[in-house]
């Protein structure tokens, strides 16, 4: 009951039961046809009934269930996700689940977090509706109220800040700034969901090891005296 659903950047979709890549080979398995020009850009394992969203750099997105794409065989090449408009492509891929949001960041470094309810389920292949409309979109995540985003830029520039930072909004809002960028010429290329606190905790870990060294290291120095 459980499939690797993939989507590429030209916004074709497939689905292939987890079964079929039992047995890998050193050299690897072919996991889809890909067009010229193509790239296999999300894998997500999915549990049969699952319902997707694609989305899309010029700021349209589709809200479908995974079962509107046939289960197909590992070489196959899969079937339409989105009906793309002439320059676009797809960037991002979510599983809907409960609980969560749908986080979009442009380009430009503004953020909003919409409920999934904003995106009426479509039937797959369609044109998909207006996600966002002031700029080019970055990606999108599905985020829980207590996740972290961590944001980098094109010119290397990386922040962290708390999910909770980022409104919510209806999609049809720019949303708030998220990432200040160096110059006009900058845009935010990649984000993610990490938990929150992550490193914090780390960094006190290892604060505290380096504190028991000094400590150890001192006692053990005999006295000049």
């Amino acid at each position: 009951g459980t499939y690797l659903t993939m989507v590429t950047k030209n916004g074709v979709i497939k689905r292939t039961r987890l079964s079929q890549y039992r047995n890998v080979r050193k050299s690897g398995l072919n996991a889809i046809s890909l067009d010229e020009g193509d790239e296999l850009k999300w894998v997500r394992l999915t549990g049969g009934e699952d319902e997707l969203i694609v989305a899309t750099r010029k700021g349209y997105a589709i809200h479908f269930k995974e079962t509107d794409a046939r289960e197909l065989g590992r070489t196959a090449r899969g079937v339409r996700a989105i009906e793309l408009r002439e320059g676009d492509e797809v960037v991002g891929m979510e599983i809907v689940e409960e609980g969560k949001k749908l986080l979009t960041i442009s380009e430009g470094g503004k953020g909003r977090r919409s409920e999934f309810s904003d995106y009426g389920i479509q039937g797959r292949g369609g044109k998909g509706i207006q996600n966002y409309k002031t700029d080019n979109v970055a990606g999108i995540k599905a985020v829980a109220d207590d996740d972290d985003i961590i944001a980098i830029s094109s010119d290397g520039i990386i922040i962290r800040l708390s999910v909770d930072e980022v409104n919510v909004q209806f999609r049809s809002a720019s949303g708030v700034k998220v990432m200040r960028l160096a110059s006009e010429d900058s845009r935010v290329v990649s984000f993610t969901v990490a938990p929150k606190g992550e490193d914090e905790e780390e960094s006190e870990g290892e604060a505290e090891e380096t504190s028991e060294g000094t400590a150890e290291e001192t006692t053990e120095t005999p006295s000049e005296e």
